[in-house]
């Protein structure tokens, strides 16, 4: 049953032993109070289950609930958490990142003066490896279809999430952009707090997921498979495979993106296209 003014936190954790415990208390410290924490050890190898039992167990006041699974990827670990939910709303935090005391209360607000929104999220800042504003692009189609500008954190209707499926399992890279995506296309609505209230590991030793995603293959094929999962969306902005073939031979429409975008997941579809035309 879903509580109103709840939100529900769902922290997934994989090997996170050393810095789990640093982000439930950020989540705790939170000044919106009607929060239930969920987290997920996703069947992790090291000491996480142990660490986050005994947290756990220090911290008997609060509405923490705890799903121990077998290795099951991201996707699933928060969908899993997902399904025990009651919260309005969804927030799905990494088990090494940090939010700010307000973050929740913050979001709610914006929520609140504008109910047609889904998707509500801050500024970011850097801190580990790299310091500093993590310059975000701002929310625009088509632009956003090329590359997701929109992190994992943003808070989200329940209700929304449910109708559309949750998290697509297939994908271990990208899963947020795509959720987002059917977010985007189905219903529409986001807004960024212009506000630091996120706080964005990058760890020294380069484990960081998105430091591990540009030199996977798998993320090439993540992104590949949403655009082939959302062919009929793209196709609305004139990205069907024909138009960005003479888009990007020609140089025209994509001369803005090529300098960030070029040698990255939809170049093998264009190579392929010219292939084929060619022959």
């Amino acid at each position: 049953m879903i509580t109103l003014n709840t939100v529900s936190i769902i922290v997934p954790c994989y090997n996170n032993q050393d810095t789990i415990i640093e982000t439930l208390e950020s989540i705790l410290q939170q000044t919106h109070q009607n929060i239930e924490l969920i987290v997920v050890n996703d069947g992790s190898k090291d000491y996480s289950k142990n660490v986050i039992e005994d947290f756990i167990s220090k911290n008997t006041n609060e509405k923490i609930i705890f799903i121990d699974q077998e290795n099951q990827g991201p996707s699933k670990a928060r969908n899993n958490g997902a399904k025990i939910a009651t919260g309005m709303y969804l927030v799905f935090i990494d088990a090494d990142d940090l939010i700010n005391p307000n973050y929740i209360a913050k979001c709610l607000v914006v929520y609140e003066k504008n109910n047609t929104l889904n998707i509500v999220y801050s500024e970011v800042e850097l801190f580990d490896a790299e310091k500093g504003k993590w310059e975000l692009d701002e929310f625009k189609l088509p632009h956003f279809l090329f590359y997701n500008c929109i992190p994992i954190f943003a808070m989200i209707k329940t209700s929304v999430f449910n109708e559309l499926g949750g998290f697509d399992e297939h994908l271990s890279f990208t899963e947020d952009w795509e959720l987002w995506i059917r977010i985007v296309k189905d219903y529409g609505g986001v807004y960024k707090i212009p506000e630091i209230l996120f706080y964005y590991r990058k760890r020294l030793n380069k484990s960081s997921l998105s430091d591990n995603m540009d030199i996977n293959s798998n993320a090439e094929k993540s992104r590949a498979y949403i655009y082939y999962k959302h062919y009929e969306f793209y196709s609305n902005y004139k990205m069907d495979l024909i138009s960005l073939y003479y888009c990007y031979d020609n140089l025209k429409h994509f001369q803005k993106y090529k300098g960030k975008y070029y040698s990255i997941w939809y170049k093998k579809l264009f190579y392929g296209l010219k292939k084929y035309i060619r022959k």
